[in-house]
């Protein structure tokens, strides 16, 4: 049997690429990880010969199988692992709504803030849009974690958790005002064991894109 490989992307910037490697990690699917440098920010794709849409992360099955874009890999990892959705119907739909939202929404909080998992800085540099977007998406993390009950987003941890990872990271680098709803869920997904695998191999990275580091 071949095993899949996940092409990911820095784990410092790559907020994509740490979505589906999360995804496959809780639902325990053995893969093998290739990591590439990123464009400078603002850069063309380049991974034409990797991906389809020139882009990482990207999941090679074999057999000329590539499986490209975040959501799309958590959903076959979800085939092989249906315990990362909720079991119940109704919350299983909630949970891919809010994983939907997450990857097509809050353009402004995504340019404002990108990802960069080892600065500090302030949310000085962000928008009123962008923190309106951050706003929003604490409004909807108290929501679900209120009526799930928590510790994550649809109680046990789910896709919606590995789709909202990288925002998490993004609220500790630019110390973005948060409730008290908010900052224990990224307590709880700070100390969550892969999601802190994935933050030591970020730590470990030497290289850097200067203007992400810079804006």
């Amino acid at each position: 049997m071949i095993t899949p490989r996940l092409h990911i992307g820095d784990m410092n910037y790559s907020s994509w690429s740490m979505r589906p490697w999360l995804a496959l990690r809780h639902g325990r699917v053995v893969f093998e990880e290739v990591k590439h440098d990123l464009p400078e920010v603002g850069g063309k794709p380049i991974f034409g010969a990797i991906s389809p849409n020139a882009r990482v992360p990207a999941l090679d099955l074999g057999d000329g199988v590539v499986v490209a874009e975040s959501l799309a890999i958590c959903e076959w990892a979800a085939e092989q692992q249906p315990t990362l959705w909720p079991q119940d119907a109704n919350s299983r739909a909630l949970a891919r709504a809010a994983a939907a939202i997450m990857h097509s929404g809050f353009p402004n909080l995504r340019n404002d803030a990108p990802m960069n998992i080892k600065r500090r800085t302030d949310a000085g540099r962000m928008t009123a849009d962008g923190l309106n977007d951050a706003a929003k998406v604490d409004a909807l993390w108290s929501e679900w974690l209120a009526r799930f009950g928590g510790p994550f987003l649809f109680g046990a941890w789910s896709i919606a958790d590995a789709m909202y990872a990288p925002v998490v990271t993004r609220f500790v680098t630019y110390a973005i005002p948060r409730s008290a709803e908010a900052q224990g869920y990224i307590d709880r997904m700070w100390a969550e064991p892969h999601f802190a695998a994935w933050v030591k191999g970020a730590d470990a990275e030497t290289r850097t894109l200067p203007r992400s580091d810079r804006a």
